[in-house]
């Protein structure tokens, strides 16, 4: 299992209230002293800044623009790769690879503050799914301050406002960062207890891939956990790679520490490396959106079951995209499918 990390100035121990116990033995998290989000990062005096009101000025080198519905968003580029990141929700809506975007926003997304965007990495925080406060939690709904924002990385910070808070009666600090490092896009939250009395919560990195086809995708690294099917509620072992035949809502339980492979079609396989989070979950409507089911899948770091940061501690959960391509002729594919032998069907990589 991936333990969730947990930074703490003083002793105490963090706690996971485990609903699955059986299924689940929680490990130690590590602990290490608390810092500031800016501790050990230096300002080059070459980094241009801009103050914000009367808060800590804020470093920008990516492109910080109007998006669609007048929304901000910025722009993180590294070689070829190019991220957008939406302040509104802390969500990045597209990742382009090789000229292909690896991320999905869907049709119906909206980008007027009416609702979150749907699509991309979302946050579902501090509740993932239904509960007591509305489905999969604020923290999409909500406009994040940018913070940072360099050439190939930004970082963004959440606190409580007054509807969170009458949602979620609860002081804390959410720091989100996004950046493309070594060809790979990296998310990492960080969630800081700021209140005198402890809290907990459960979340997700809600992720829409791309996919060629929903019939082409295949999810491995989860053989050998267990599965818990939340649209009939049954509970299996995992034995093989998953496939989509039909809706999809299923939570797969005391993952491992490797990544995860997610293939999408035309040669692109999509690695999903995490660390702090102790759950997977496989999402796709199928034709309860008829219109773009075909187009995504959903492939998810969770935490299902409640995490409980004591005061001043703060919980970190991390997640890496790295992408494989082998670029297929189509007209070569088609010509392999109906002559499988032909010694002209060679898929070369790229």
């Amino acid at each position: 299992m991936n333990a969730s990390k947990l930074v703490m100035p003083a002793k105490g121990v963090a706690q996971r209230n485990n609903r699955t116990a059986a299924a689940k033995a929680p490990a130690m998290p590590k602990v290490h002293a608390a810092r500031s989000v800016l501790a050990g990062q230096r300002l080059s005096a070459r980094q241009p800044l801009r103050m914000t009101g009367d808060r800590r000025p804020v470093s920008v080198k990516a492109a910080v623009v109007e998006g669609e519905g007048g929304l901000q968003k910025v722009v993180l580029k590294s070689n070829e790769d190019v991220a957008e990141i939406y302040t509104f929700g802390g969500v990045c809506t597209s990742w382009t690879k090789n000229g292909k975007d690896v991320l999905y926003v869907r049709p119906d997304a909206k980008f007027d503050k009416s609702k979150p965007i749907s699509g991309g990495i979302p946050h579902c925080w501090p509740q993932f799914g239904p509960g007591d406060m509305q489905v999969h939690g604020f923290a999409r709904n909500l406009q994040w301050e940018l913070t940072i924002a360099t050439l190939d990385e930004c970082v963004m910070t959440l606190v409580p406002t007054e509807e969170s808070l009458k949602m979620w009666p609860h002081q804390f600090k959410v720091t989100q960062t996004i950046s493309l490092k070594g060809g790979n896009l990296v998310a990492t939250m960080n969630v800081e207890n700021t209140d005198d009395k402890e809290f907990s919560f459960t979340g997700s990195y809600h992720t829409y891939f791309a996919v060629h086809d929903i019939a082409d995708v295949k999810v491995g690294g989860l053989e050998g956990t267990k599965c818990l099917d939340r649209l009939t509620e049954k509970t299996s072992d995992v034995t093989e790679e998953v496939t989509i035949g039909g809706p999809v809502d299923s939570v797969y339980s005391a993952v491992s520490t490797t990544p995860l492979t997610l293939e999408v079609g035309l040669g692109r396989t999509i690695s999903i490396g995490y660390s702090g989070w102790p759950d997977a979950v496989v999402w796709s409507p199928w034709t309860d959106m008829e219109s773009c089911y075909r187009e995504f899948v959903c492939v998810e770091n969770a935490a299902c079951d409640s995490v409980t940061v004591p005061p001043g501690m703060t919980w970190s959960a991390s997640m890496s995209l790295h992408v494989t391509d082998q670029f297929v002729d189509p007209q070569l594919e088609a010509y392999c499918d109906a002559n499988p032998e032909a010694a002209e069907c060679l898929v070369y990589e790229d």
